[in-house]
């Protein structure tokens, strides 16, 4: 008999197939940001769902200095949300090195949180660390002011073939774990999680799942919540059995017509 080496394989490769597309759609959901949380800045230029913004900068001399304001607004937001923003390089050509040569200040909310080359200053690399922004609550905003200044050293010399730089934000987060008010005095519980923060910043954090990737697991080591997570795995065991269903009745079918 032939046919149960068959059936294995065809099913083995049929759940590993399913498991794929469920674990890809699973993911897809926890890589958007909040519905109600708006990115955006005054040049009409918007962060992604998936939190990606892009950043130009065009025909600016050594010396000169670009500012961006871009406005994290809080719009309906069911619960506080930690923010952060990763930094990603793309691609770099020319004769001059832009990210030696561009320093980066970051201001939210009239404090400075990171001043230094533009893709990390050696100390904290926020290409791998998301730089904190604080939480985000229903009907706040804040306001990043971004401000790229040029090196004043560089010379028409340096300058004498184009250069480009390709790089770009994302803005990624995870729902605030906020404690449970006890109504009656209790001893403190280690595992309980605290609220990180809104003046803290640096890679003394814990770090904030980037967009792309697995679903990732909370500081006690549970797993976070996965929108509609449930349902996908309903729907695809129940397509799972259809099919091993359809399979074994075409099976039967050939047997009794040879």
């Amino acid at each position: 008999m032939k046919y149960p080496k068959s059936i294995i394989r065809c099913l083995l490769g049929l759940s590993l197939f399913l498991l794929s597309f469920g674990h890809g759609l699973v993911s897809e959901a926890a890589n958007t940001l909040p519905p109600g949380l708006v990115i955006g800045d005054s040049d009409g230029i918007h962060a992604t769902s998936e939190g990606e913004y892009y950043v130009d900068l065009v025909d600016i001399l050594p010396g000169e200095s670009y500012q961006k304001e871009i406005t994290i607004r809080s719009l309906d937001l069911e619960e506080p949300f930690s923010l952060g923003l990763l930094v990603e390089e793309v691609s770099s050509s020319g004769s001059v090195l832009w990210k030696d040569h561009i320093t980066l200040t970051l201001v939210l909310d009239e404090k400075e949180i990171y001043q230094g080359p533009l893709l990390g200053n050696g100390e904290f690399d926020w290409s791998k660390t998301p730089l904190e922004l604080g939480v985000c609550t229903y009907g706040t905003d804040k306001v990043l002011l971004a401000t790229f200044t040029m090196d004043s050293a560089l010379t028409n010399e340096d300058l004498r073939e184009q250069s480009r730089l390709e790089f770009y934000w994302t803005f990624v987060g995870t729902k605030d774990q906020q404690p449970i008010k006890p109504t009656e005095p209790s001893t403190s519980d280690s595992s309980t999680p605290t609220v990180p923060s809104d003046s803290t910043s640096g890679p003394g954090r814990g770090t904030l799942p980037a967009a792309g990737g697995t679903p990732h697991t909370s500081g006690s080591g549970k797993r976070l919540p996965q929108t509609g997570e449930e349902m996908v795995y309903m729907f695809l065991s129940g397509l799972l059995l259809v099919l091993i269903a359809l399979f074994l009745w075409k099976k039967r079918r050939e047997e009794e017509q040879g």
